[in-house]
């Protein structure tokens, strides 16, 4: 008998034309009990499965593709991805990202507005706001 969130899994990864599998499963609940963007060495750490590095860089591609989650940011360091239900397509909502700790908060009702427009010729596709600091865990 599997149980809801089992069923809410399977759903999401079926119904985006994906197969269920022991490691795509335990990734995507990683995404849904976490409330927050998950870096790829989060999702390492956080695992109880054994998944090597590439499996793992195989689901988070897969899951990208799909439309599960998406890449919230992009930096030197890292890739963070998150679950899409609070962004749209060409909006996202700021991020802020602990420099001692490596956690990304979403920063839903924090609002950033540009006065002005593009320089010509310039076309805007996607806003990404990225702040990066010390979270209060790391500050004490």
């Amino acid at each position: 008998m599997m149980t809801t969130a089992q069923r809410r899994v399977s759903g999401l990864l079926r119904g985006n034309g994906l197969k269920v599998t022991r490691g795509r499963a335990e990734v995507l609940n990683l995404f849904l009990d976490a409330g927050r963007p998950l870096a790829q060495r989060q999702i390492m750490e956080m695992l109880r499965l054994k998944l090597d590095r590439a499996s793992v860089y195989r689901i988070l591609n897969a899951f990208v593709e799909a439309g599960i989650i998406h890449m919230a940011y992009v930096d030197v360091r890292h890739r963070v991805y998150e679950l899409p239900d609070k962004c749209g397509g060409q909006k996202c909502h700021p991020h802020f990202s602990c420099r001692g700790c490596g956690k990304t908060t979403c920063l839903e009702d924090f609002r950033v507005y540009f006065k002005g427009a593009l320089a010509k010729g310039f076309v805007a596709e996607r806003q990404k706001v990225l702040i990066e600091g010390l979270c209060p865990d790391c500050r004490r």
